[in-house]
């Protein structure tokens, strides 16, 4: 098992990697009044608090709490946040030290957090694999390291290539579906018909 689950975790690597879909995962998130305002962080022991599968913020959404209204995007901020005053919504957020840092609102606001997840570890042969798919690299891999483990380095090498053919062809079927989308270049140089003076 403990050679499975590296496999695992390692397919989960790499699916992250290449921008499959599959790792992510969506939660929505009350932040009530305290004392006049939200919270201004989430994070693994805040009230709410982040999910325990999630590895990193992807996106972050805001609407007022309790109504109907459509779930704005709210911008990410890498360089800190700016120091300004509490509005009635977020408006930004930024991911630092494994928490989600926010300025506050002044009103109850409900936040959809798009993140990336790390799946749990498989503990028992019935726990369920959740890669679709995803026997061959995980096979591979697995039977890789214990060839490795075992001295057999021509085999252990053998091995890992397949593994990592059988990935790579794993990958191929997640993102083919997003190669049919139209795509039109831009054109190269300056537009025809303008005459620059």
């Amino acid at each position: 098992m403990p050679f499975l689950n590296t496999a695992y975790r390692t397919l989960q690597r790499e699916l992250a990697e290449n921008g499959v879909t599959v790792l992510v995962a969506q939660l929505d998130l009350d932040l009530p009044l305290t004392d006049g305002l939200t919270p201004n962080e989430i994070s693994d022991t805040s009230s709410p608090q982040l999910s325990s599968d999630c590895l990193a913020p992807h996106t972050l959404a805001e609407m007022a709490t309790g109504t109907s209204d459509l779930f704005v995007p709210m911008e990410k901020i890498t360089a800190g946040l700016p120091n300004f005053q509490p509005g009635s919504y977020l408006r930004m957020w930024e991911w630092l030290e494994d928490k989600v840092n926010l300025v506050g609102a002044t009103q109850a606001i409900t936040v959809r957090v798009r993140y990336e997840k790390v799946l749990p570890a498989l503990c028992a042969g019935t726990d369920p694999v959740q890669i679709r798919s995803s026997t061959d690299p995980l096979g591979y891999g697995t039977a890789a390291m214990v060839a490795r483990s075992s001295g057999q380095r021509a085999l252990a090498l053998d091995l890992m290539a397949a593994a990592a053919d059988a990935t790579a062809k794993l990958i191929e079927r997640y993102v083919r579906p997003e190669q049919y989308k139209a795509r039109r270049r831009r054109p190269y140089g300056p537009k025809r018909g303008i005459a620059y003076l």
